[in-house]
């Protein structure tokens, strides 16, 4: 534990001390000082040891090239073995509490720190809060939104806003609607003397994701809510407004004091400085704990390409209590659907050779983990993630930036044996962990679960060389329509607007294109297991090209190619999709391959409706389902030497022909129906067979097949059913929080 230089720094410190064991620092800001003393004195591994408690941040703790170590002498700030270390990004609050009225309490907060009336997150005895909002929370069935309320239609471009800003008559490619009408039968009937405090968070039109305005004004008679600042969470520019609200749209509105009507919700009364609040039965609030958000980052690793930060890890520590940010600044790093705000609680940009280990990210604010731009050999591992406002974990480059020498992305950097559970509080369009304009990044042995929307998200082919494996990825896409467990994105340089999105007609495709040279190296998702989630399971949206995906566990769940090129499917595991293995709006010359493969499908499993936008079975137990596959040439380069079964006792292929849709969005369940025979007759499948691939023990989750399967006469081989997921080192202490 001891070996090298040790620092330590305790809440009972004091800054004149030596920074021993016997007489610690109190703040990093000063354990940073005497480390850089150190570093020049000697060339010997540096460990700064936390003792126990909450360390609540007056700034962002800022870790420049300065503070770096070296291969051979790292830094490491540790939490001391055994103690909880909180590093807080917020402040802890004296609160006298008065009973006010109604079930509600109040509390005068002290003057002098105008930021202290300015958070919009309350924790009490370490639990977040809910902001007095209507309708009321409730997160019992996240995929039926509960807790919302649907929109009764779009502000029309004829209806005035009577208070219009200065840039309202502005119009543009992508613009943000101006409000959102609603029902007065369903909407609060209080009214409100604040309107233009309160936040509106609502799911866009297609409820790919969610957006959040501050209100502008509620015009009562008209029943329109106008929008003021906001809208920027979405990314894609391909329909004539990306944040479309409309008829569809559900959404609820929060920071309103007449709304503070049940227990647990608060309100904050900035401008006398009073917070409100109505405790649960059982609290006693006198006693509680109570603590804010100020800060949205708790620690920065900063260097340039030049000059990076390097060699440095932090280590066992829990992160609380950091901002919100889904009303700050957001970026568009790609022409995915998705767009982010550049921030975590931990922001790392211009860093080597650092890693996060072993930390609990607990209800921070925004995304938890962002590395930005030039990174290299960076690592997150070993830590666990809940209840963060946006992602977890992103790596996240610019691809503007890399003109000549520049690097500005995220390069051999690695995700592992992370817990991701129940993330996106606020954000909706959100994943367990995000890649976008970067390079060779590993995702390997994380667990992922009760997501809004993806668990892992590739935004765009820019350079690939990902490897995604031995993950256990579930319960996602549970509050969005499309994604799954694994997504990615390929609107790239050859990736056709007019192909993958206008009118499907019967003599119009084209082929990839030179995807390579977007997509450099092949992305391989190898020995994951995905599992029931809405959406689907792998997800190779909108030309997402060069991949090589095998040996993955499918259940409940199966995979969509959508236009692209160059993917290779083989030796996976598909068995009672919501959907059949889909490939969609196919490039011709395509140089898909698809391989002994087993899937079985089960009518009774099927969704006759999928989600929101793709209406893709109805329970018609199809082995594949084909939609607008190319108008010439072969639909795929190969696909053959498969195993299927369904319970219908038959082969079905579904293909819906080019020209039967008209346009991108349209009922996606008739076509055709091909029998084996006659898909055979196209060249498919010709070795494959329908039987049962007699698997060892489905019920309890043993997907490899017996001796005598027919499977592994096609070539099919048996792979590892027990080493997805976490593995046995992920450490206890979070496992059991």
């Amino acid at each position: 534990m001891k070996s090298g230089t040790c620092v330590y720094v305790a809440l009972n410190g004091n800054d004149n001390n030596p920074g021993t064991e016997a007489q610690p620092l109190a703040t990093f800001e000063n354990a940073c000082q005497v480390v850089r003393k150190l570093r020049k004195e000697q060339e010997s591994p540096i460990t700064v040891f936390v003792r126990g408690g909450t360390y609540y941040l007056e700034n962002t703790l800022e870790f420049v090239s300065a503070d770096s170590g070296t291969p051979l002498a790292p830094v490491t700030y540790s939490a001391y073995p055994g103690e909880l270390v909180t590093i807080s990004g917020g402040r802890k609050l004296d609160c006298k509490w008065q009973p006010f009225r109604d079930g509600m309490w109040m509390c005068k907060l002290p003057a002098g720190k105008d930021d202290t009336l300015d958070f919009t997150q309350l924790f009490i005895n370490d639990k977040r809060q809910i902001r007095a909002r209507f309708p009321n929370h409730d997160d019992s069935a996240p995929k039926e939104f509960s807790g919302y309320i649907r929109a009764a239609g779009k502000v029309s471009d004829e209806i005035q806003d009577p208070n219009p800003g200065p840039d309202d008559d502005m119009t543009f490619s992508g613009g943000a609607p101006r409000g959102v009408i609603f029902d007065p039968a369903t909407f609060t009937q209080k009214r409100w003397g604040k309107p233009g405090e309160a936040v509106i968070h609502i799911f866009q039109a297609y409820h790919w994701g969610n957006l959040q305005w501050r209100v502008k004004q509620i015009d009562w008679d008209q029943h329109i809510i106008w929008f003021g600042d906001g809208g920027q969470q979405m990314g894609v520019k391909y329909i004539a407004s990306p944040c479309e609200v409309d008829q569809r749209s559900q959404f609820y509105i929060e920071n309103v004091f007449e709304e503070l009507d049940a227990p647990g919700e608060w309100y904050l009364d900035r401008a006398e400085g009073v917070l409100y609040f109505m405790p649960p039965t059982g609290m006693e609030l006198e006693t509680a704990l109570v603590e804010v958000p100020i800060l949205q980052q708790a620690m920065r690793l900063t260097g340039t390409q030049a000059n990076p930060i390097h060699d440095m890890t932090l280590k066992g520590f829990r992160f609380a209590h950091t901002a919100s940010t889904f009303l700050e600044p957001y970026t568009i790093p790609s022409k995915s659907d998705w767009s982010i705000h550049r921030g975590g609680a931990i922001y790392m940009d211009g860093a080597r050779n650092c890693s996060i280990e072993e930390c609990f990210f607990d209800a921070v604010g925004g995304n938890a983990v962002f590395i930005n731009n030039f990174n290299r050999g960076n690592s997150v591992k070993g830590c666990k993630f809940t209840e963060t406002g946006d992602s977890a974990i992103c790596f996240v480059g610019s691809l503007d930036n890399t003109v000549g020498t520049q690097r500005n992305f995220p390069y051999d950097c690695r995700a592992e044996n992370n817990l991701i559970h129940d993330c996106g509080i606020f954000g909706k369009q959100i994943a367990g962990i995000y890649i976008s304009r970067a390079k060779r990044i590993t995702a390997v042995h994380n667990e992922v679960y009760n997501m809004p929307r993806a668990g892992i998200c590739i935004g765009d082919g820019t350079w690939g060389g990902h490897l995604i494996e031995h993950n256990y990825i579930h319960d996602t896409c549970r509050e969005t329509g499309d994604h799954g467990p694994f997504n990615a994105w390929g609107r790239d340089m050859y990736w056709c607007l007019t192909q993958s999105h206008e009118a499907y007609t019967s003599g119009h495709s084209h082929e990839a294109g030179q995807v390579l040279i977007d997509a450099m190296e092949p992305v391989v998702l190898r020995h994951n297991f995905f599992k029931e989630s809405n959406g689907w399971g792998i997800d190779l949206d909108d030309g997402a090209s060069n991949y090589d995906i095998y040996s993955n566990l499918c259940v409940g769940i199966s995979i969509k190619l959508r236009e692209g090129a160059y993917r290779t499917i083989h030796n996976n595991i598909f068995v009672n999709g919501a959907n059949s293995p889909c490939f969609h709006v196919g490039n011709e010359d395509n140089h898909d391959r698809y391989f002994c493969n087993i899937t079985v499908m089960a009518t009774d499993k099927m969704k006759a409706e999928m989600d929101l936008n793709f209406k893709m079975g109805k329970g018609y137990g199809e082995i594949y389902t084909l939609i607008a596959p190319p108008a010439r040439g072969p639909w795929l380069e190969e696909i053959d030497h498969n195993c299927f079964f369904s319970d219908l006792g038959e082969f079905i292929a579904r293909v819906q022909d080019r020209g039967e849709g008209k346009n991108w969005i349209y009922q996606q369940t008739g076509g055709r129906k091909l029998s084996l025979s006659e898909w055979q007759a196209l060249g498919f499948d010709l070795h494959s067979v329908f039987a049962d691939p007699l698997f060892v023990d489905a019920k309890q989750g043993d997907y490899r097949v017996k001796p005598a399967s027919p499977a592994l006469k096609l070539g099919f081989v048996n792979f590892d059913m027990d080493k997805f997921g976490l593995t046995k080192d992920f450490p206890v202490k979070w496992r059991e929080r």
